[in-house]
Formats: C-alpha cells, sequence, structure tokens
C-alpha cells in the first residue's frame, strides 16, 4: 500500500510538471482531444500492392497534419502517449487482415540503422511486437538494409523507386506467411520493395497493414 501512495505521489508531481497536451493541437488535458480526435478515428482502408503478384494492404487512419503530429511524437520523440495511439491504429489494421488472410507472422520495415541509433530505438519493430503480443502473432525481425538510401518525404514516385530499389534484404524463413507492417503507407514502394526482399528468400507475402495511409496514394 505504501508503494502504491508513493507511485501515485510521483504521478501527481510527473502531472504537475510535465501536464498532458494534446498531442495534435497542444491544448492541455487529454492526450488528443476531441477535436483532434475526429482526425484519428480508427476505419479500414484497403489498398493493394502496385506489382504483381498483388497483396492487400490494411490501413486504419487517413493522413492528415494531426495524424502526422501523432506519428512523429512516437517515431521522432517516443511519447509513449503517441506510441498507444498507434499501437491502437495498427491493432484495428491487424484485426481485419487476420480475419481475412489468415494466422501468419509480423515482418517490420526496419530504419536504417543510423536513424535507430539517434532514435534510440527501432520504432516499428518495437510497436509490431507490441501489437504481435496482443494478437498472439509471432514478430520476426528478417529485413535489413543494404545501402543508405535517401529521405523519400523529398522524392516523387519515380525516384522513391529508384531509391528503395534493391535495398533491403531478408534472412531465410520458411514456416508461415509474412504480413508486413509499417507505420504510414504514401506510395506504398517500401512495403513493394519489402515484399521483393521476403520473396527472393522463399517467404511468401500474405499482406501488409500500416496505422496511416494517404489518400489518394502518391
Amino acid at each position: 500500500m505504501q508503494h502504491d501512495g508513493q507511485m501515485n505521489l510521483l504521478t501527481s508531481l510527473e502531472e504537475l510538471i510535465f501536464p498532458v497536451r494534446c498531442l495534435g493541437c497542444g491544448a492541455l488535458g487529454l492526450e488528443i482531444c476531441s477535436q483532434c480526435r475526429k482526425f484519428w478515428q480508427p476505419r479500414i482502408y484497403r489498398s493493394h500492392s502496385r506489382r504483381k503478384p498483388y497483396f492487400p494492404i490494411y490501413s486504419s487512419i487517413p493522413y492528415s497534419p494531426i495524424a502526422g503530429k501523432v506519428l512523429l511524437a512516437a517515431k521522432e520523440h517516443a511519447l509513449r502517449r503517441a506510441d498507444e495511439l498507434m499501437v491502437s491504429a495498427l491493432s484495428h489494421s491487424l484485426s481485419l487482415c487476420l480475419q481475412e488472410q489468415g494466422i501468419g507472422f509480423l515482418v517490420p520495415i526496419p530504419s536504417r540503422k543510423s536513424v535507430a541509433r539517434l532514435r534510440g530505438r527501432q520504432f516499428i519493430s518495437e510497436l509490431t511486437r507490441e501489437i504481435g503480443s496482443g494478437a498472439r502473432v509471432p514478430t520476426r525481425e528478417l529485413l535489413t538494409h543494404t545501402r543508405v538510401v535517401k529521405d523519400q518525404s523529398k522524392l516523387d514516385a519515380k525516384k522513391r523507386v529508384e531509391n528503395l530499389e534493391g535495398s533491403l534484404a531478408s534472412l531465410r524463413y520458411h514456416s508461415g506467411k509474412a504480413i508486413i507492417v509499417d507505420d504510414l503507407i504514401t506510395t506504398g514502394v517500401t512495403l513493394q520493395e519489402a515484399a521483393r526482399a521476403l520473396r527472393a528468400a522463399g517467404i511468401e507475402v500474405s499482406a501488409a497493414i500500416t496505422a496511416c495511409v494517404a489518400e489518394p496514394l502518391r
């Protein structure tokens, strides 16, 4: 009981020193306020890869400035409140994916090692293990970068393909079907490259899931 009291006191002090602010607009009070919550309502958005053999892609949240702030807070600042929103969105995508595609294993798309060192973690891998644990689906960290790639955000669709083509490789793993996991789909090029690398290692890709989706896909 004494330990619980000490923990409650520490939590109260933390809230006084670092009050909770909305991740979207910065207003005091909630992790995401009622106005910003309108832009973070998990639904299901289906798309598919653009190259054969096709695979379905399940996403939950339409990309918006609010979604971008949540994603940035999780990815670059490792805020637990933002991580929880990302986990909820990914879990929502995974739920329907498993219903329609069956059980497989999750394969997160890794950040470049230099980026992961700056962030202090492999962002997508960490979230993937969390959603996998909740859904009782194994996570296999099979993908690795084979060369340096440029920042995708400033490239058009054609340049993105050229930038990522052949940039990933996969360890060989035979049992089950892979479900690729990423935070956001814009053009789908990253997911396509991940699928290519997995298939090159003899691994079947059944689907992909993301938290957010840019509409229409750029």
